[in-house]
């Protein structure tokens, strides 16, 4: 096992073959900032348990979707198993994380301390799903790598027993080859146009995991809902799009299609726990019709 992995004794481990890994940063969990003034060091502070972060809904919206598959299939194997990455590896700083993790009774199933310029390779190694921030620079420093990454959405945070809302920002999901010589004569560059690809390539794997997942639960009271957003393509990328998730096995909730109007009041509805947005922004001038 990578020497940076220290598996909770604490939780059930979950199947490494079946379970989706989702790395979630220890300052998204934990709210560290309000800890920098204090002297952490300190053996007082070390047993005093960190204060709840922006990442604390999604953490139990989570558990709420396994708790839920467990009781449908006492054997379920397709699971959320969350992995907790920390940049800082000091012993006072592993001590406190974890004995956190303990006090809020939180089931994730390893923590990861690895150093400031090396983050992004213990998510490939651990087969990482998704990997979740607060942070806009870790997330586009993952997906660079090649790391299926998504901003933790922090404005209007959801309600305790809201469903885990995953929203994907769905615009490259709708190219194909007939599309592209169209974005190409809006503005797009072939590097962009690649780029976009990539990123559509990035999502599937989540996505038919997620797809599996949302199957086991009916259209009502499900704990996980799906949603599509296209922000700047046309109507026929959008469908595009929608036929793309569900070949995949992905069968949204919900969608809509801006096609350039503003993201912003839908947003503040919705209060997705994650925001899967490929950072692939699209011209101002593309047509609202194909």
């Amino acid at each position: 096992m990578d020497e940076n992995i220290v598996l909770n004794a604490n939780v059930k481990q979950k199947d490494p073959s079946r379970a989706v890994v989702i790395a979630v940063t220890s300052d998204s969990i934990f709210d560290l900032e309000g800890e920098q003034g204090a002297d952490s060091r300190s053996p007082a502070n070390e047993s005093e348990p960190l204060q709840k972060g922006v990442a604390f809904p999604f953490i139990e919206a989570v558990q709420r979707v396994n708790e839920k598959l467990v009781e449908i299939n006492p054997e379920e194997t397709l699971l959320f198993d969350v992995m907790l990455l920390s940049k800082n590896g000091s012993p006072e700083s592993r001590s406190r994380i974890e004995n956190s993790t303990v006090h809020h009774g939180l089931d994730i199933g390893r923590f990861c301390f690895c150093e400031e310029e090396d983050f992004t390779e213990p998510l490939r190694s651990n087969n990482v799903k998704m990997f979740l921030s607060k942070g806009a620079d870790d997330v586009r420093r993952a997906l660079e790598k090649g790391v299926p990454a998504s901003l933790l959405y922090q404005h209007g945070v959801p309600e305790s027993s809201d469903p885990l809302r995953v929203l994907l920002i769905g615009d490259v999901l709708g190219l194909s080859d007939d599309t592209a010589p169209l974005l190409a004569e809006q503005g797009f560059s072939e590097a962009e146009l690649q780029n976009m690809a990539a990123a559509k390539g990035a999502m599937k794997e989540f996505v038919q995991s997620v797809g599996e997942m949302r199957g086991r639960f009916g259209r009502e009271d499900s704990p996980l809902c799906t949603c599509l957003m296209t922000v700047w393509s046309c109507r026929d990328v959008c469908a595009s799009a929608l036929k793309t998730l569900r070949a995949w096995g992905l069968e949204v909730d919900e969608a809509y299609c801006l096609a350039g109007a503003p993201r912003s009041p839908i947003l503040a509805h919705m209060r997705p726990h994650v925001l899967y947005d490929h950072q692939l922004q699209g011209p101002h001038h593309v047509p609202a019709q194909c």
